[in-house]
């Protein structure tokens, strides 16, 4: 059989371990369900953290990662859904992540919540929609859940115009790590926002992106919790990626050069 076509794989990355995807697992769940009994004087969080393995909402993902279990972020959900959509079809998977929209929220349970989280991220205007990593659970006696958030050590707030209420029910194929969205009107999955306050990040069944929903403790049992494991991996890679980008900024240069020249002697400029 005669060899026609070769796939190059730069020497940097082959043999290397890339990140793995699984589901939670009986004993991370015990774990998880264990850790959930801190919540000593709230019974009203504690039921809202008393989610099974088969169930998810947000407050069980943020809680998993709190306690050291990492949970897979929507664009890492995202990912799988583009490459090997049938681990996902037909559950669905929140992400340790909220977006927020407003002080202000149309559900009477989540007026706290927003403000609380706009307090956290030091904005009283949106001009765009954010989204909040790294977010930590705190029992909270005002809250409508019994429970609000602070920083966590990966805190981060990211500017997400994509999920601006603008956006809803569009088609798309890709979300990116950046929370940008690669709208497309042949996509065949459906982008949801929701118009203010808070909501959760989530996949839905038909791997549509949701984050319409506003009751952050819904769950039922089709929901089911994606974690990620190999971090050490994207560390090391990271020095290869950085020189791509390198060399990508130098092409680029000499391609806009290169062009400039062209314009040069078709203006009769050289």
């Amino acid at each position: 059989m005669t060899i026609t076509r070769v796939k190059l794989i730069p020497r940097e990355i082959i043999g290397m371990e890339f990140p793995e995807a699984t589901l939670l697992t009986t004993e991370q769940q015990a774990k998880y369900e264990e850790a959930v009994k801190s919540f000593a004087n709230s019974e009203n969080a504690r039921n809202n953290l008393n989610i099974p393995n088969k169930g998810s909402n947000l407050f069980k993902v943020i809680f998993l990662n709190q306690i050291g279990i990492r949970t897979a972020t929507l664009p890492e959900l995202d990912l799988i859904a583009e490459t090997s959509p049938d681990f996902l079809r037909g559950t669905y998977e929140d992400a340790p992540a909220v977006v927020l929209r407003s002080v202000e929220d149309s559900n009477s349970n989540n007026g706290y919540i927003a403000k609380s989280l706009a307090s956290l991220v030091r904005k009283r205007n949106f001009s765009h929609a954010v989204v909040i990593e790294g977010l930590k659970l705190k029992e909270d006696s005002q809250s409508a859940y019994g429970l609000s958030f602070e920083k966590g050590d990966s805190f981060r707030v990211i500017e997400a115009p994509a999920f601006d209420h603008a956006n809803n029910q569009k088609r798309f194929v890709r979300i990116n790590q950046d929370y940008s969205v690669d709208f497309d009107d042949k996509g065949q999955r459906t982008f949801y926002t929701r118009q203010n306050g808070v909501s959760r990040l989530y996949l839905s069944w038909n791997l549509d992106a949701c984050s319409n929903v506003g009751n952050l403790a819904g769950s039922d049992d089709g929901g089911r919790v994606v974690l990620v494991s190999g971090e050490a991996t994207q560390k090391t890679l990271a020095p290869y990626l950085a020189k791509l980008q390198e060399e990508k900024a130098k092409q680029i240069a000499q391609i806009e050069a290169n062009y400039s020249r062209a314009q040069a002697v078709l203006r009769g400029k050289k």
